[in-house]
């Protein structure tokens, strides 16, 4: 059987996922890891140096690891800091030199389309209308999707790195920042209010990203390859107890990874504005976005 691989370059998490190709077309996955990077900390602007360090280091990792699998067909693939840095160049000349593969730069559109062609594998999400919600580092991704269909689709600019840096000023959060920060992001996603009104989706589904954090903390593995589901009112919980709380009480929440210590709080109340705008009936947790997506795109054209 054939091997495929795709390294995701995310701005803050950088994935690499191989799989075997089976005779139906579908995929086993073979291996799966992820590692915070943190490119975009700090913002989308300019990566820091310790962070092209360590995210080069990521990528030697990947490297080995795809060797020892014998090398499979490979796609890698950059999104918003790396679209977006002015230091960009410096990283993916090293990561490509690293790989012997040309890093492709994709614009938000094409990722939310990519997140649209992951989603859709799983049987569940064709059903009804949703909203998709892809939170980065660098930009959020929204898709509205009925019975499997794509009906509307738009990356934003807005993404945990710098709504921290700008709206993430105290500890804990204060309720003005939390207002100045939901008028932001209200006057950037402009376009989807319309859109909501018109095909009022009744779903929120959460690919990757800050949403696995319902996961872990409701005590779901987040390796998990099922679609799982949150209750509005465990949400709303939750985000209650995550922006009343410090850093150094968020450090000590059980089923909260060190490494999402610092951005959970932007991430909770970016997802609460969204969630208040469409009063969801459930929240679901993807386990596939934008890089089964890439790989279901490979398999179709193998």
């Amino acid at each position: 059987m054939k091997k495929f691989a795709v390294i995701d370059l995310g701005s803050n998490t950088f994935h690499l996922l191989i799989v075997e190709k089976k005779p139906d077309n579908t995929f086993e996955t073979l291996f799966r890891k992820r590692v915070f990077t943190g490119l975009s900390d700090g913002g989308i602007q300019l990566i820091k140096d310790d962070r092209i360090k360590y995210g080069l280091a990521t990528i030697r990792e990947f490297k080995e690891i795809l060797t020892s699998y014998d090398s499979p067909t490979l796609r890698v693939v950059g999104t918003a800091v790396l679209r977006t840095a002015a230091n960009r160049q410096i990283f993916i000349d090293q990561a490509n030199k690293i790989l012997e593969k040309d890093i492709e730069i994709i614009d938000g559109n094409t990722e939310a389309n990519y997140i649209y062609k992951g989603i859709i594998l799983l049987d569940e999400l064709r059903t009804g209308t949703q909203l998709i919600m892809d939170i980065g580092g660098g930009s959020t991704e929204f898709i509205i999707i009925k019975d499997g269909a794509k009906l509307w689709s738009k990356s934003f600019q807005i993404g945990v790195g710098a709504l921290h840096e700008t709206f993430h000023t105290s500890e804990p959060i204060c309720d003005t920042d939390i207002l100045l920060m939901k008028s932001s992001v209200l006057n950037t996603v402009k376009d989807l209010l319309p859109v909501i009104d018109r095909y009022k989706p009744t779903t929120l589904s959460g690919a990757s990203g800050s949403f696995e954090v319902l996961q872990m903390m409701s005590g779901i593995d987040p390796q998990t390859t099922k679609l799982t589901s949150v209750s509005p009112e465990y949400f709303n919980t939750l985000y209650e107890t995550i922006i009343s709380a410090n850093y150094e009480q968020r450090e000590n929440m059980a089923g909260l990874p060190k490494e999402r210590v610092k951005l959970i709080v932007v991430g909770m109340v970016l997802k609460k504005i969204i969630c208040d705008l469409i009063q969801p009936s459930k929240i679901l947790v993807s386990p596939y976005a934008l890089k089964e997506g890439i790989l279901s795109e490979m398999l179709e054209k193998e």
